[in-house]
């Protein structure tokens, strides 16, 4: 569930501990400045500067925030905002920008409990002593007392120089910060003070109890005494003479949250009507100048805006700060009430506020910052206007400058430009004597490099001259690219070339040899195609969803089927994925996880692809678990269910988006749920149904784990969690004082599985949120093991290199193949026949180029050097619930006898992230099976390939574990059990039968529907053979792109992105020939751009649902209706077939379509409108105001007939009818006769 306000991932810090950063150069309590004109739109509010609600503004990492948290946050006087931490440390960060200040230690290991602002210095409170610090971190004053600190809670101003502390004592403390000393001691009752809140009448303290007391600020005695709750004290707030509370009823033993705000009032010390809101509250803050309201916060991130003096107009709508999983430790609301600040226990600070620049104060005092260092000023060096006076310069004491060389000593002598490149003067266009030819992509941009001579590039050193090599790379990539990264052909990324008639003439096997299918990349969101085709080869999962059919519209299992179906029916063309994105963007959590994408967002090519592409594997799965499960009893027999409850979670500390799940909004009453950061529950906590959900997903990736949490009191406890991806954790491997470490792959993931962590959970004995050490027990092991590699920092792909590096040097120093270490004594000097060195051990063979023989040598070292990823892996489960993880061939011989506790995996598959300027892409290498090669090739073997979306390249499998991490990185790695399709069922069941013909039901009210086509009944239904005259309209939901080319030519970037609108169905034979009996108008869930009324008929009232009158349905719907008429094998008679199919996004094999527009054309010709053939031949008018699908489609059927009329009298009369329509349509220009020329230009639009 996505609520507003919640932020995209937050950044790592970078900052220094202890330094004074200065904020950009500005002085923000300067007359007219920032600073000033904030606080004037504090006084008088432009309407359009403050918004009506909180919207998240930042958030930053703190200073010593990980492992232990945020404990304490308060706004400054000054633009400063000060937080603690549980391990001693104090951030200041200044401005709504959150640049930091300061950063200082206040104790090495005590929690800061509270900051208190003053006008000489901060206060910094933990359980035993008080530090006084000026705002630049210097300690000015370090209180501990005489031994009667025991265990501090709070702290408040009584005066400019003098505090009052208390804590979980019976004496409160007053202290002179002037002299450091103690000056008053109070005694109060058990169990003391834990929180301090001042009126103008009253100090008011609250305790664990439950209580507040209200205390008189000379004496210090108790006046009165709140009862609020039974339990214990959470937080409370006071503005005039309201006083409002949250905390914990004890019921039942336990200790649970109450959902209602006690409200007192001050003025007759009365309780008044309690304020209830729909969550666990934990903080609350007044927020006087917005509305009078108060602000409510919950642990878990959830805050709300309720008006304490109107309870029945308060808005169920409230806010999400995202925590990634943590809960939330303080909170704090600025003076102007322009700012709202969270603290988490991940060490994350969050700021919301009501405006675009927003200040914590209405009238800040000045900060002081250090003074800025003033730049030199910089001079280009190709700045020949620049003085030279500018650059500072020590003359020489003797001696003559370089300026001062004599004129009779230099000669001016002009540089050659270098001769133009014969591949531009082949390719050149001359038009008005300006010639034009594309960029070989050689040299940049209208710049012509000069050409050196030989002499330049010699200079002498020590007395020997020399030949120095060139700077810049004479290579095809240019200058701005590093020369030495080239990405081979095969892995860039490939883009598909429009022309005026789109793609029809777009060779799709110039990089597709095979008889798979490749997936298109125009469309959006089509990042997923690698991830796609790695689910597709799996041959369980793949007939899983074959035989998955379900009545909801919008379902990714359907998708995938649908899909697969198409992938399975195309041989070498590529297919689209078009449908399947269509419902994964209307899914809100995919929206919500930032993984629908939109154009903008794709052509910058600045969106992190591992991170993105290793949620989507996540989401989906998650998603075709939940579409496809089925319930079991809980009684089930061992191995007859797969896990129960699904989470798609890593085993490692998963951090960032999590998937959001029901069992979120469930909370088991009478008790409160430990909330772990890298663990998502996937199933609904019911006590009296305890079913398990079984799927194919839970069968295939499912690993059923044991999750024990152990507080810092000894206690602990447990839950069942199940897993489908393992989130990679990598070991530090850089060990002080001992080098670099070698690690295994298989210890990696032992190390990810069964690694132990701390987390923040509610402990029941302490009572409070405490620091958990979690351990995972694993009870079974899965047959598809699916890793998330976690590449998202240096630091990890530090790791990878490093441990390539390590190999790679164990295997030169043990020669652990002969064949490669005798290659490389023979290898060819780089010199050549040129090499003047008597100890040269390389050889010097002339006929041979020696860079080829390198390139060539590099090759070869690349197939046979070792590599760090295993192709193979043998797992297994112990009784305690670890795991043992060996390394082993693919090729090792199984055991004859089976272990149940023992499984052995090979290397399936390889997602990867290629680098390049653009953002790069993803591919995937897939070791295809033996079942999909019988299928598509007839032959029986398995064979790796690398899928580059609509690119597929048959490749060597030393290529799928092989990574150069500077253009090609790892992000998903998939294992698989050997013999899989053994132990699954492959039957595959279609589920499109003729049920859809019969049970159509229409989105609209039968009573407004008006049918335009007759049903077909049982005895009716089409056969094979049989013709059916079909027709589509569409509808554009996003228009062309083009530029126009420096020739005045204009080229196609992107097409328009239509979508189906109308389909309508013919009867093509029979006594009811020309009836329609499907006339589907179909619903679109996305926005129209246009609705091509004049081509299409469309209108805009025709696809909504609230006031269509025609019969409107669902894509899904109509879609099975086709896939039905296919697989019953009918041949579908219409004009321009090939782009309704391919926008309705199905395949028809060749033998069951008869194009008209094919039927009437001659070879090299123009392709002949429907209007026009339908004028010449039938001899009568169509589409004369707007195009009708059921017009257009008996048309096609009447020219078909008419077609097979002149084939009954001799192809020689086929050949001469068409040859004569063309030989007319040249002479009256294409226009039909009497006709209004306006309606002419729908020729164009087949």
């Amino acid at each position: 569930m996505e609520f507003p306000g919640m932020p995209p991932t937050f950044p790592r810090p970078d900052g220094i501990q202890g330094e004074i950063i200065p904020p950009p150069p500005m002085n923000p309590n300067m007359m007219g400045g920032e600073g000033y004109q904030d606080n004037m739109e504090h006084m008088y509010p432009h309407p359009g500067g403050e918004r009506s609600e909180y919207t998240h503004h930042h958030s930053v990492f703190m200073d010593g925030g990980s492992p232990y948290g945020v404990s304490c946050m308060t706004f400054d006087t000054q633009e400063l905002l000060w937080a603690g931490t549980q391990s001693g440390h104090v951030t200041s960060y200044y401005g709504s920008d959150m640049q930091k200040y300061t950063s200082f230690h206040v104790h090495a290991s005590n929690d800061i409990r509270q900051i208190l602002t003053m006008e000489n210095g901060i206060l910094s409170l933990t359980k035993n002593s008080m530090r006084l610090s000026v705002r630049r971190g210097f300690s000015i004053m370090n209180y501990i007392g005489d031994g009667n600190l025991q265990d501090m809670q709070c702290m408040m101003a009584t005066g400019p120089h003098s505090v009052l502390m208390g804590g979980h004592q019976t004496k409160v403390i007053e202290v002179d910060l002037n002299k450091g000393i103690e000056v008053n001691q109070f005694e109060v009752k058990e169990p003391g003070c834990a929180i301090f809140r001042h009126s103008s009448k009253y100090i008011c303290a609250g305790d664990t109890s439950g209580r507040v007391t209200l205390y008189d600020p000379q004496s210090m005695k108790a006046e009165h005494v709140l009862e609020a709750h039974s339990g214990t004290l959470s937080d409370f707030d006071l503005h005039d003479h309201l006083l409002v509370t949250c905390g914990f009823s004890n019921r039942m033993g336990n200790l649970q949250a109450d959902r209602f705000l006690k409200v007192y009032d001050m003025r007759v010390m009365r309780a008044v009507a309690p304020i209830q809101v729909s969550f666990d509250p934990t903080f609350l803050r007044f927020v006087p100048n917005y509305s009078n309201k108060l602000a409510v916060v919950s642990q878990v991130g959830h805050f709300q805006l309720v008006d304490p003096n109107n309870t029945m107009s308060n808005s169920s709508m409230f806010y999400q700060v995202n925590t990634g999983g943590a809960v939330l430790t303080s909170f704090d609301i600025s003076s102007s009430c322009n700012a709202l600040s969270f603290g988490d226990s991940s060490g994350y600070i969050h700021l919301y506020t009501n405006r675009d620049h927003p200040t914590f104060n209405a009238y800040s005092q000045p900060t002081e910052f250090p003074d800025p260092v003033e730049p030199v000023q910089s001079i280009h060096i190709n700045d020949e206007l620049a003085p030279v006076s500018m650059v500072p310069m020590v003359y020489p004491p003797s001696g003559q400058l370089l300026s001062d060389w004599q004129t009779n000593l230099s000669a001016r002598k002009y540089r050659k430009p270098k001769p133009i490149d014969p591949e531009i003067l082949r390719t050149m266009k001359v038009y008005h004597n300006v010639g034009y030819a594309p960029n070989s992509g050689k040299e940049r941009r209208n710049q012509i490099p000069y050409k050196l001579p030989k002499e330049v590039h010699m200079q002498t050193t020590g007395g020997t001259t020399h030949t120095r090599k060139s700077s810049v790379p004479e290579s095809p990539l240019g200058r701005g690219e590093d020369p030495f990264v080239t990405v081979p052909k095969k892995y860039r990324r490939v883009e598909m070339k429009y022309s005026k008639l789109g793609l029809e003439d777009f060779d799709f096997r110039h990089y597709n040899k095979t008889h798979f299918a490749g997936l298109e990349t125009h469309i959006p969101n089509a990042y997923c195609n690698a991830m796609l085709q790695v689910l597709y080869f799996l041959e369980p999962l793949r007939c899983h969803l074959l035989s998955h059919l379900c009545h909801r519209e919008f379902c990714l299992s359907c998708e995938l089927g649908f899909l697969y179906h198409m992938l399975d029916t195309q041989k070498g063309q590529t297919c689209q994925a078009s449908n399947f994105l269509r419902a994964f963007r209307t899914i809100p959590e995919a929206s919500a996880l930032g993984l629908c994408l939109s154009e903008a967002e794709e052509a910058a090519g600045k969106v992190n692809l591992p991170r993105l592409i290793q949620s989507w594997q996540r989401f989906v799965l998650q998603q075709v678990h939940s579409e496809t499960a089925v319930k079991l009893e809980s009684d089930t027999k061992s191995g007859a269910a797969a896990p129960a409850e699904t989470s798609t979670e890593a085993a490692a500390t998963e951090k960032k988006e999590q998937t959001p799940s029901k069992s979120k909004k469930k909370k088991k009453k009478g008790k409160k749920k430990e909330e772990s950061k890298d663990e998502a529950e996937a199933g609904d906590s019911n006590g009296e149904d305890k079913k398990e959900e079984v799927s194919k997903v839970t069968e295939l990736f499912g690993i059923k784990t044991n999750l024990s949490l152990k507080c810092r009191c000894a206690q602990e406890t447990s839950r069942d969690n199940d897993l489908t991806l393992i989130n990679l954790s990598y070991p530090d491997c850089n060990i002080p004082g001992q080098g670099p470490r070698k690690y295994k792959f298989s210890e990696v993931i032992q190390h990810s599985l069964m690694g132990e962590g701390t987390m923040q959970a509610w402990c029941n004995e302490c009572g409070r949120y405490q620091q958990h050490t979690q351990r995972r027990a694993l009870k079974n092991l899965p047959d598809v093991l699916a890793l998330n590699c976690q590449l998202e920092n240096e630091k990890d792909l530090n790791f990878w290199r490093l441990q390539h590096e390590i190999v790679r040097a164990e295997d030169e120093e043990n020669q652990v193949h002969p064949a490669t270490s005798s290659r490389r004594m023979a290898k060819s000097c780089r010199y050549g026949s040129a090499c003047k060195r008597k100890d040269c051990k390389f050889k010097h063979d002339p006929e041979h180029d020696s860079i080829l023989d390198e390139l060539l040598e590099q090759v070869e070292d690349e197939e046979t050097s070792p590599k760090w990823l295993p192709l193979g892996l043998r797992m297994g489960l112990n009784d305690d619930g670890t795991v043992r993880i060996t390394e082993v061939s693919d090729e090792e011989p199984l055991p004859k006898i089976e272990d149940e506790k023992v499984k052995h995996y090979e290397l399936y598959a390889t997602v990867t992230h290629v680098h390049d300027k653009t953002g790069g892409n993803l591919v995937s290498h897939i070791l295809v099976g033996e079942e999909f090669h019988q299928r598509k090739e007839k032959v029986t073997c398995t064979q790796w390939y690398l899928f580059n979306d609509f690119s597929i390249t048959p490749i060597e499998k030393y290529e799928a574990i092989h990574f150069n991490l500077d253009w090609k990185v790892p992000c998903a790695i998939y294992f698989v059990k050997r013999n899989l399709t053994r132990y699954h069922d492959l039957t595959v069941t279609n589920q499109v039968g003729s049920d859809c013909i019969f049970n159509d039901l229409s989105l609209m009210n039968p009573k407004r529907r008006k049918m335009t086509f007759t049903p077909l009944q049982p005895e009716d239904l089409p056969k094979a053979k049989e013709i059916v005259g079909l027709d589509a309209e569409f509808v554009s939901l996003k228009e062309e792109e083009s530029e126009l080319r420096s020739d005045g030519t204009r080229s196609t970037i992107k097409p328009s992105h239509m979508a189906v609108a109308r389909i309508t169905c013919i009867r093509g034979q029979g006594p009811q020939f020309g009836e329609p009996f499907i006339d589907d108008y179909i619903a679109n869930p996305e926005q129209v751009v246009d609705y091509l009324t004049q081509y299409s008929g469309i209108k805009p009232g025709d696809l909504d649902a609230a006031v269509s009158t025609k019969h409107l349905t669902t894509l899904k719907s109509t879609y099975q209706k086709l896939r039905y008429l296919i697989d019953a094998g009918v041949v579908f008679v219409g004009h321009g077939l090939k782009k309704d199919f391919r926008v309705i996004n199905i395949l028809v094999r060749k033998d069951q379509v008869t194009d008209t527009v094919e039927l009437f054309h001659l070879p090299r010709q123009r392709m002949i409108s429907l209007k026009f053939l339908a004028w010449y031949f039938l001899k009568i008018n169509i589409q004369s105001f707007t195009h009708d699908s059921v017009e257009d489609a008996i048309t096609a059927l009447k020219l078909q007939q008419k077609y097979k009329e002149l084939q009954d009298e001799g192809e020689d009369k086929v050949q001469g009818t068409i040859k004569e329509m063309y030989e007319f349509g040249r002479k009256c220009q294409w226009k039909i006769p009497d006709v209004d020329e306006n309606y002419d230009e729908q020729v164009a639009f087949l």
